[in-house]
C-alpha cells in the first residue's frame, strides 16, 4: 500500500505544524506495511526531513515567505502537483493524506488525487483552512467571524496599495479548498470548534473527526490495521 503525504508550508516565519506530525504518522503506517511518500513543501530556510526505512521524502524548498496581500501566489505549487500526478499515475490505487489542508501552498492536492483515483484523507485547522491570514483575526488585531465575506477579507488582507488581493483571489481560495474536501472520505481536525468550519464549507459532519494527530490519521488511512 503506497501513502503520500503532502504538508504544507505554511506562511514561513516559523515551521509549520504539519512537519512534526507527518514522522509520527509516516511511522505508524510502516510499522502497519505501508510504504510511505512524503512531498514536503518547505522554505529554503527549513532542514530536509530526514528519511526513513519505508518513507520516502521528497522535498521541495522553492517556497519563500510571500506578504499577505500575495494570495494567488501563496496558492501556487506545480511541482508538488507534478510530483503528486506521476506519483498516483505510477500507483492509482493509493491514499493522499494533505496535512495542514489552507496553510497556503497547492489548494488542489486532494482534488487531484480524487480525480486520479485514490482515496483523500484531510488534516487541518479550521482558522488556517477559511482565512488566508491563518488566525482568524483581521490585520488591526482583533478577532474575526466574517470569513465568508470576500470583499472585508480583501480589506484584512491588504498590506500596503499596491500588495491588495483582488475579491476573486480570496474566493478562488476557498472554492479551490473546497472542491478537494468534498472527495474525502475523512477529515481530521484540531479542535471541536473547528468542526463547524469544514461543515459550513458542505463536507458532511459524519466525515468529520476531532483529533488532528498521527494516531487518528492513521485511523482513518489504515483502518482496523491502524489498531
Amino acid at each position: 500500500m503506497q501513502i503520500v503525504v503532502v504538508s504544507s508550508p505554511g506562511a514561513g516565519s516559523a515551521s509549520h505544524w504539519s512537519h512534526a506530525l507527518v514522522p509520527a504518522f509516516a511511522r505508524l503506517c510502516v510499522a502497519r506495511g505501508a510504504q510511505v511518500r512524503w512531498l514536503a513543501a518547505l522554505h529554503a530556510f527549513e532542514a530536509v526531513p530526514a528519511a526513513a526505512t519505508g518513507l520516502q521524502v521528497a522535498p521541495f524548498r522553492d517556497r519563500r515567505p510571500l506578504p499577505t496581500g500575495r494570495v494567488a501566489a501563496s496558492q501556487v505549487d506545480p511541482q508538488i502537483e507534478a510530483a503528486l500526478t506521476s506519483a498516483l499515475r505510477a500507483e492509482p490505487n493509493s491514499v493522499v493524506v494533505h496535512v495542514g489542508l489552507g496553510a497556503q501552498g497547492s489548494p488542489n492536492v486532494l482534488w487531484l488525487a480524487d480525480r486520479l483515483g485514490s482515496r483523500t484523507v484531510a488534516c487541518l485547522r479550521g482558522a488556517e483552512l477559511v482565512c488566508h491570514r491563518g488566525d482568524l483575526r483581521d490585520r488591526d488585531g482583533r478577532s474575526c467571524s466574517e470569513w465568508s465575506d470576500a470583499a472585508r477579507c480583501r480589506w484584512c488582507c491588504s498590506t500596503q496599495w499596491w500588495r491588495r488581493p483582488s475579491v476573486n483571489d480570496l474566493r478562488n481560495r476557498i472554492d479551490l479548498l473546497v472542491a478537494g474536501l468534498l472527495g474525502c472520505a475523512a477529515v481530521a481536525v484540531h479542535e471541536h470548534d473547528d468542526v463547524r468550519f469544514v461543515t459550513d464549507l458542505g463536507v458532511p459532519e459524519e466525515r468529520v473527526s476531532v483529533g488532528a494527530t498521527a494516531e487518528r490519521l492513521a485511523e482513518h488511512v489504515l483502518g482496523e490495521h491502524a489498531r
